[in-house]
């Protein structure tokens, strides 16, 4: 007969054995059956190392998990970024290109002047170059915000200044989509504002509600409540169904198909800003109806 000792050493052979394998037969019922101390110390001290081995695959399992997710997605987000900056790379060359052979070519006897066709080239060139930075400093957000590193800048300033003069920067915009674009100016709404992410916000909920407003109305609004300060945008373009309308906030989703291109980011940016700057960011819609996308923002920080 083995000693109790050898029978012991045999028993932690084995569970070392199961351990190696991941699993363990050693319970607390079978930790307190044991009569010896010595026995049931050794045997906890097996079923301790096999929890922690089995959270440390746990946890390096998610480990693994979350760097294939990053991965994938800056794959796909260089992937995005290449086919949009494909094209109005394109745009802008065949447009200098154009250009000139306009300038070299010497103007016939009795032909109009060239000045007309040269200032629409240069306005088309013009946007694809707003298009490229705009693309630009989108994947610089999406860097920064990944990385934690969003940066705020507050001032004093009049909010319903700002939104004013991010409107009517988009006025034209709004123009070429067939829709008109008004501001309710309200009274002065006073607050200690970064100014720029504001700008940014607004620009990007501009961008949506001309690009999906159907050549209809859009209305830029903004009020405040003690603390907290407001605005919104709405149109009555295509809407949102109910069931999209917290996916749109995601990363590379869209509330619907769009033959402009875009990165599918702006509102996902816009969020992540919002929340940075202490604030919310909400949507109101129904499909054919149009939608209210609404900023709440702390007017002192």
């Amino acid at each position: 007969m083995p000693s109790d000792d050898a029978r012991l050493v045999e028993q932690v052979l084995e569970h070392i054995a199961e351990i190696g394998a991941g699993t363990c037969s050693i319970t607390d019922a079978s930790i307190a059956a044991e009569a010896d101390p010595s026995a049931q110390e050794i045997l906890a001290g097996l079923l301790m190392l096999h929890e922690d081995l089995q959270y440390a695959q746990q946890r390096q399992s998610g480990l693994l998990d979350e760097l294939r997710d990053a991965i994938r997605a800056r794959d796909e987000t260089l992937s995005i970024a290449s086919h949009e900056l494909r094209t109005p790379i394109t745009t802008l060359t065949l447009q200098l290109d154009g250009l000139s052979r306009l300038v070299r070519e010497p103007r016939p006897v009795g032909q109009p002047d060239k000045t007309q066709t040269l200032a629409r080239r240069l306005d088309v060139t013009r946007r694809q170059v707003d298009r490229l930075a705009a693309l630009v400093a989108t994947l610089v957000d999406v860097s920064r915000i990944s990385a934690g590193k969003v940066e705020l800048t507050r001032q004093v300033a009049d909010l319903a200044d700002v939104l004013r003069s991010v409107t009517e920067r988009f006025c034209d915009e709004a123009q070429r989509g067939g829709s008109t674009l008004r501001f309710h100016k309200p009274a002065p709404i006073w607050g200690n504002f970064d100014v720029s992410r504001i700008d940014q916000v607004l620009s990007n909920l501009l961008a949506n509600a001309i690009r999906y407003g159907r050549g209809m109305a859009i209305v830029v609004g903004a009020a405040s409540a003690g603390p907290t300060a407001r605005f919104w945008v709405e149109d009555h373009g295509i809407g949102i169904a109910p069931e999209h309308q917290a996916r749109i906030f995601q990363r590379y989703e869209r509330a619907a198909p769009s033959t402009d291109g875009g990165l599918g980011l702006g509102l996902w940016i816009s969020r992540q800003l919002v929340e940075t700057m202490g604030g919310t960011i909400s949507v109101r819609s129904r499909v054919d109806a149009g939608s209210v996308f609404t900023v709440e923002i702390p007017r002192n920080g």
